[in-house]
């Protein structure tokens, strides 16, 4: 039995989602320069996405005061709540332009993923990565470094998996959610 620490457990786990994804290769020195831009960008739909959530968040014991005090002004919030996610969303897929027209297969972690792609990448490389998940208007811009890459056995193209860098840690948190979610869900359904 492998010793793990307490919150190791679930940044571990891994679930298939099929997600809007777009992705680039960048040198060392793209990548440096691009994460400081991406620290400064304050503009970006997924930072807008990022911070909605975390308001969510911040906001849930007062949201659950103000359903039993006012439902019509609860569902009212909802239903504002859901514009403002609807708008993020259609930002964060005009964000990503038209790089990702077809849901990709994905098997996703708090620490990396693996998907199938028609470019082969060297080991090590560096991948600027924007993904979104339709379904949920979760969406995540980050890093991540290719750490295996092969022929892929069931169509023409390559399996390839990389392990995120630069993963803000409410970003993580977000995914992590997502994953619990994500994860929830297939269990319902089976």
């Amino acid at each position: 039995m492998v010793d793990r620490q307490p919150g190791e457990r679930r940044e571990n786990f891994r679930v298939n989602d099929e997600v809007l994804l777009a992705y680039q290769g960048l040198s060392r020195q793209e990548v440096e320069l691009r994460r400081r831009q991406y620290a400064q960008d304050m503009s970006s739909a997924f930072t807008l996405a990022q911070e909605m959530d975390e308001l969510r968040q911040q906001t849930a014991v007062l949201r659950r005061q103000g359903e039993q005090e006012s439902p019509v002004t609860a569902q009212l919030i909802e239903t504002l709540d859901r514009k403002l996610d609807r708008v993020i969303e259609v930002l964060m897929m005009h964000e990503l332009g038209s790089h990702c027209p077809e849901p990709v297969a994905v098997d996703i972690g708090a620490d990396g993923m693996g998907f199938g792609t028609t470019q082969a990448f060297e080991v090590g490389q560096a991948l600027d990565i924007r993904l979104m998940v339709p379904a949920t208007g979760f969406g995540l811009h980050t890093f991540a470094q290719v750490v295996r890459c092969g022929e892929s056995g069931k169509q023409a193209g390559f399996n390839v998996g990389v392990r995120f860098q630069f993963l803000r840690s409410s970003d993580r948190e977000l995914l992590v959610q997502h994953l619990l979610q994500r994860q929830s869900m297939l269990l319902r359904e089976r």
